[in-house]
């Protein structure tokens, strides 16, 4: 058979057809298999007992020889009727195109398909056509996090929720891995080409997305690697149920976000700021406005007035528009909270601004810990004064905690920033709760001090301040119990809160 598209195609679809396979040796058993979308894909993780070690594979309908010529002939042609359809309208839509330009083919070539090899033909378009061709399980599985392509003839790996990093079964030699970077990279909006061999992009889906180009600053070729965004946003809920974040430091957090302390998180690469960042700010009040700026469109929000602002690259020095740029247009615009993804750069001094100005500003950070968070705000790119770090208000720090083969994020601290001492400049910070590793429990080491901040603004005692709080943190473990999760209906019942928390509670109390 001539090379077609189709050329590589699964010579497998049961496990035991996959187990019979010369590649593998005796020594090898399931560990696990599962449906992706049943019944077209499945994930097999298989252990080879000699070299201790997991392999995922990804099954996909198997097609003959003869058929596998069929499917390459019409995709040839489909690809001319496709080009020419709106790419903008809805992936169902779409659909209807591509099964009406099946059947018109069909009658052209006067070709009967049997149901079986109609339907298998449909998912191998579909995936890619509107998918993401061969890697398109992966990016279907929901416990993959991370798919790594390292270059040519080199089997991709992935970072699996529950096995870790594992070898893939599918390998891409040189055509199929640029193809698939062009591709990649046109789905985000992003150009690349050997003159600039490097993107930062996010996906369609939300997944962030960093590929290169060729062989000049990746030797083995191609690469890309995507950091897979569930659809829907973690939730304060799903941080309080996964152990990342107690239930006590949200409800201190939503009282703190409530009367506008900024705060940023802190943390390693991977180690879930941006998932936190975004979790926490399902606390802002409904009416409030908000403006969100990134380099990479991460934060999603149910929030009703807001304002999401990307950066652009420019063409040369033309054009670009940069984090600093939108930030200093977003003070203009009077926003009462203001979120930027990471800050890198010259944009932290205006970030700090906007905090003494009575802005609450929030964002993630790359450090380890609150003394790397202030030698790299104070050192060169970012250059904040000494004097400016006293408006940050708290500052939570993330950690990835690798035990086996899981990964799990962890608040390892949270500390408020009260000021600078006098005498020797120093930063004077509150740690109030650290995580335990050998419990695996965050741990209250003193009294949290921005409450007594907030009971002199509300005219309240302290002690009245403390009952809001824990009045909040049962709510927010009553919606865990009642398995309020979908961001949006957990937006909706913290703002239900804002506006009559007697009522709200009650509510949530009777299960309503």
């Amino acid at each position: 058979m001539a090379k077609s598209h189709y050329d590589v195609l699964r010579k497998y679809i049961t496990t035991e057809d996959l187990l019979e396979t010369p590649e593998f040796g005796a020594n090898v058993r399931v560990t696990e298999e599962y449906w992706i979308q049943e019944p077209f894909i499945k994930a097999i993780i298989l252990e080879n007992e000699d070299e201790f070690r997991n392999v995922y594979h990804a099954l996909e309908p198997t097609v003959s020889k003869d058929e596998a010529e069929i499917i390459s002939a019409i995709y040839d042609d489909l690809k001319k009727i496709l080009a020419l359809q709106d790419i903008s309208i809805e992936l169902e839509e779409r659909g209807e195109v591509l099964v009406k330009a099946i059947e018109k083919l069909a009658k052209e070539y006067a070709m009967k398909f049997t149901d079986d090899f109609y339907s298998r033909m449909l998912y191998y378009f579909f995936r890619d056509f509107f998918g993401y061709g061969s890697i398109d399980p992966l990016m279907e599985d929901v416990y993959v996090e991370d798919i790594s392509c390292d270059g040519y003839n080199i089997p991709i790996f992935i970072y699996h929720q529950k096995y870790g990093n594992l070898e893939t079964n599918i390998v891409l030699d040189q055509e199929k891995l640029d193809k698939m970077v062009l591709r990649l990279t046109q789905r985000s909006g992003k150009h690349i080409s050997v003159a600039s061999p490097i993107v930062d992009a996010t996906l369609p889906d939300g997944s962030r997305l960093q590929a290169t180009f060729g062989t000049e600053v990746t030797p083995h070729g191609s690469s890309f690697t995507i950091r897979k965004f569930t659809v829907e946003p973690l939730t304060p809920i799903d941080l309080m149920e996964k152990g990342t974040v107690p239930s006590g430091v949200l409800a201190y957090l939503w009282l703190a976000i409530e009367h506008k302390f900024s705060a940023i998180v802190v943390g390693e690469t991977a180690s879930g700021k941006t998932t936190t960042l975004n979790a926490i700010m399902m606390f802002i009040p409904p009416d409030a406005k908000v403006i969100s700026i990134e380099d990479t469109r991460e934060i999603k929000l149910y929030h009703e007035n807001w304002v999401a602002e990307v950066t652009r690259t420019g063409m040369g020095e033309e054009g670009e528009i940069d984090m600093y740029d939108l930030l200093r247009t977003a003070l203009r615009q009077r926003p009462d909270y203001i979120i930027v993804g990471e800050v890198r750069g010259k944009e932290a001094q205006t970030l700090f601004q906007a905090m003494s100005t009575g802005h609450a500003s929030y964002s993630t950070l790359h450090a380890g810990d609150i003394n790397q968070m202030v030698y790299r705000l104070e050192s060169e790119p970012l250059k904040v004064p000494r004097s400016m770090l006293q408006f940050l208000d708290i500052a939570l720090v993330q950690t990835m905690w690798v035990k086996g083969a899981t990964r799990l994020r962890r608040t390892k601290e949270v500390n408020e920033i009260l000021g600078i001492d006098p005498a020797d400049k120093n930063l004077l910070v509150n740690q109030f709760v650290r995580w335990d590793p050998k419990q695996d429990t965050h741990v209250e080491v003193s009294m949290p001090k921005k409450l007594e901040k907030i009971a002199d603004f509300l005219g309240l005692s302290v002690q009245e301040v403390f009952e809001e709080m824990f009045n909040r943190k049962r709510y927010l473990e009553l919606m865990l119990k009642r398995g309020i999760r979908n961001y949006k209906e957990v937006t909706k019942r913290i703002h239900a809160y804002y506006r009559n928390p007697e009522l709200a509670m009650t509510k949530m109390e009777e299960g309503l």
